[in-house]
């Protein structure tokens, strides 16, 4: 400003020193008009002041004055002089602005509560603030000297990166996601990112702004609820929690463990086939601040669940033991769904918080007598001031403490005393916020837990000067959660205990990155035990080699598909060969994607489908000829009258009879006459096509039934052909026998029922016996 003051008295003594006729009269102007470019209007008055004098000077110098044009100009000038005092009012209200704004940025860094840090367009850190130093586990000049790359996990670095070069080229603007960290200690944290950025108005990145949360605790808790939610249908009778699976839509209870009949006062057998909305429809619901208000359950809710409206209803219920209370419930119900988003399941979940209830209410009463204890500390002179909550907090009567840090600290636990004690200096140096569980010890040696919290104040100078806290007691709730822990474990080697064998398997990737095969991860020791193979020895083995081709016929590159569309695999009686237990094998398998991994539990049914195999082939058939019984035929027979089983042709049936086999018996004994019977059924097999089908009804009766006939002369044909077939001698120890058939012929007419059809086959194989035998009768339809 002095400058362009001087400038200004230069102007003036070189228009007096030029001719008249050139006046300098708008460079006096000039110089407030480029004093606005930096100066404030309170800085441009006595600039503007200084060019009207020495205008007004120069006038009267040369004469213009008093003069219409020079005032004219003047006035002229004075709207430059106007627009120039603007613009400065205008820059000068942005700058103040911008300070403003950069205040108000730096304010809410440093006291966010989530970790923030400003990087510039390389990626190095220029700002951070105490949230993110304590996230990452540096210290603030460590993570100035850093850049975001440098404290990344290399395996996000590459999913980040092109977001972070779509921002430099100006194509977007912010981006979030879920990445990892390496803490300052070597330990890695999942972080909850969100980046956005500031441009100049020519749109170049000046600097990112990232703001991260840490999620570690929920993401291992998702991992961990992943993970077993597909195991939880196989642990339910393990579980001392009241559990049932329901199928979706109709909520008819599938499976339920002994725990929750127990607390339902159910049998299994009244329960299991049963709908939710009919078992939950005859309980009632308590208000959680009332235990003795009851109300009928809510049935909406519960609908909405079972249409996959909503994912979870819980309310709490009266449990009662022969029609009487016995206690309350936490009923919890569930949806759980694949990775498709479909409900696969309902979840029921049964407590009895019998005694957490009576703990609650005790703590609600506790409460409204005030056992929150509210504690004031001044760390420059030593003050520490408790109301009266705090004594009985740590079983102290007022006279004895002293009021300082010290008293405090010798209450403390002796194992939890160095934690509490440099936390709290922590605090007061401003290093973060004072909250944090310890142990107190009574006078009478007791222990309890004590949750802190607190709201620090500072001084002009940044100072710690007082911090006001909370003290309340959570030993129930620690205790609580080492039940839960030693729950957990329980739940652990239960899986381990398990009969079912489970794998869990990672992919493995060729060069191309496609997953070309799954290596065993984790295995139990039932998978271990029944392969013959060491637990150790297991994990890490391919599963192609594990599963070859030849054993498995597909069963890996079926596991590979649900690795790649995340739908369950589901195989009931799957046939397998495994090398280690020899012969052929039947396996019910189930394959679930979870996370980025696939978690495989089979059991072994082999001896289950070689039973039932064994049932339906001797349920079947006659046990003395292999051929089929009566039932079976007259089973199939109305199978192909009732379905559409005659495309292309028509069903006949031939009725046999062995001629004379009663002579056979008497003569040579039983034995000959089942031999007899043995030759026959295989003569008659001999002579049939593969869709044909044979049958002893009885005694020395056989039934052929032939699908897919042109007309009766087909039937005849194939008479004729058994009846010729079946006159050869029969071999016997005591010499062949000669023996012959008799064969009734019928074609199946139009809606004809099994029982008349069979009764024209049996009239016409009598026809044949009164002509003679050893003969072939056909009957067709009888017209009406």
């Amino acid at each position: 400003m002095l400058i362009l003051h001087l400038a200004m008295v230069g102007l003036f003594l070189l228009d007096l020193a030029l001719p008249r006729n050139l006046p300098l009269l708008p460079y006096y102007f000039l110089v407030v008009v480029l004093s606005a470019s930096f100066a404030t209007p309170r800085q441009m008055v006595p600039l503007i002041v200084q060019a009207y004098g020495l205008a007004i000077a120069s006038g009267l110098h040369w004469g213009f004055l008093p003069s219409i044009d020079y005032f004219t100009r003047l006035l002229a000038l004075s709207g430059v002089a106007a627009a120039a005092v603007w613009l400065s009012a205008q820059r000068t209200l942005d700058t103040a602005l911008r300070r403003h704004s950069e205040q108000i940025l730096a304010v809410t860094i440093d006291n966010a509560g989530a970790g923030v840090g400003l990087a510039d367009a390389s990626g190095r850190l220029f700002r951070v603030n105490a949230a993110l130093c304590t996230m990452l586990g540096r210290d603030a000049e460590t993570l100035l000297q850093l850049s975001w790359p440098e404290i990344t996990e290399p395996d996000d670095l590459a999913l980040e990166q092109p977001l972070v070069e779509e921002m430099l080229a100006n194509r977007r603007d912010s981006y979030r996601l879920r990445k990892r960290y390496r803490r300052g200690d070597g330990s890695t944290i999942w972080a909850d990112l969100s980046v956005s950025c500031a441009r100049a108005p020519d749109g170049r990145l000046e600097f990112f702004i990232g703001q991260g949360v840490d999620i570690t605790a929920q993401m291992e808790a998702l991992v961990f609820r992943a993970s077993t939610e597909a195991m939880l249908f196989r642990i339910l009778d393990h579980c001392s929690v009241g559990l049932a699976l329901c199928a979706p839509g109709t909520g008819v209870i599938l499976q339920a463990n002994p725990e929750l009949c127990a607390e339902l006062d159910l049998t299994p057998a009244e329960l299991v086939g049963r709908t939710l909305p009919q078992v939950l429809g005859a309980l009632e619901q308590v208000s959680a601040e009332d235990a003795e208000s009851l109300t009928p359950m809510d049935q909406a809710p519960l609908e909405s669940l079972l249409r996959g409206e909503i994912d979870s209803y819980g309310v709490r219920v009266k449990l009662l033991r022969a029609g009487v209370l016995r206690g309350w419930g936490d009923l919890q119900l569930s949806n759980l769904r694949d990775a498709s988003g479909a409900v696969m399941h309902v979840l029921v979940e049964l407590n009895d918080i019998t005694n957490v209830v009576a703990q609650t209410e005790y703590l609600q009463t506790a409460a409204a007598a005030g056992v929150v204890g509210i504690w004031d500390w001044d760390p420059v002179h030593d003050v520490l001031t408790w109301d009266s909550v705090m004594y009985k907090l740590y079983g102290v009567q007022p006279e004895q403490f002293s009021g300082a840090v010290e008293a405090w600290a010798r209450t403390v636990h002796p194992d939890d005393r160095p934690f509490a004690e440099s936390t709290l200096q922590a605090a007061v140096r401003g290093e973060q916020e004072y909250a944090i569980r310890f142990r107190v010890v009574w006078p009478d040696g007791s222990v309890r837990y004590i949750q802190a919290a607190s709201r620090r104040f500072f001084d002009a100078d940044g100072r710690v000067v007082r911090i006001l806290g909370v003290n309340y007691d959570v030993t129930g709730l620690v205790q609580t959660q080492e039940r839960l822990q030693v729950e957990q474990h329980r739940l652990k080697t239960t899986l381990d205990a398990l009969m079912d064998r489970h794998l869990l398997l990672g992919p493995v990737c060729d060069d191309a990155g496609l997953v070309v095969d799954l290596r065993i991860v984790r295995a139990n020791p039932a998978a271990a035990a029944y392969n013959h193979m060491a637990l150790e020895a297991l994990v890490g083995t391919g599963l192609r080699r594990f599963w070859s081709e030849p054993v498995s016929d597909g069963l890996v590159d079926l596991c590979l598909e649900v690795l790649r569309s995340g739908k369950p695999l589901m195989l009931d009686s799957f046939p397998i060969q495994p090398s280690q237990q020899g012969g052929h094998r039947y396996i019910d398998i189930r394959a679930v994607k979870v996370g980025e991994e696939l978690s495989i539990t089979w059991r072994d049914v082999s001896e289950r489908i070689a039973l039932e195999q064994a049932l339906q082939q001797r349920a079947a058939t006659d046990s003395l000829t292999a051929l089929l019984n009566r039932e079976e035929v007259f089973t199939q027979i109305n199978r192909l009258l009732g379905g559409d089983q005659r495309r292309g042709g028509e069903l006949a049936v031939l009725f046999c009879d062995l001629d004379c086999f009663k002579e056979v018996n008497d003569r040579y004994g039983h034995q000959a006459g089942d031999a007899v019977l043995q030759a026959m059924a295989e003569r008659i097999r001999s002579c049939l096509r593969t869709s044909d089908l044979a049958a002893r009804i009885g005694g020395d009766e056989l039934m052929v039934v032939l699908p897919g006939v042109q007309g009766l002369d087909d039937a005849v044909t194939i008479a004729e052909k058994l009846r010729q077939r079946a006159s050869d001698p029969v071999p016997l120890p005591q010499g062949e026998v000669q023996i012959s058939i008799s064969v009734g012929a019928a074609l199946a007419c139009p809606d004809e029922t099994l029982d008349a059809l069979i009764a024209r086959a049996d009239a016409a194989m009598y026809t044949a016996k009164q002509q003679g035998r050893n003969q072939v009768v056909a009957i067709g339809c009888v017209s009406p």
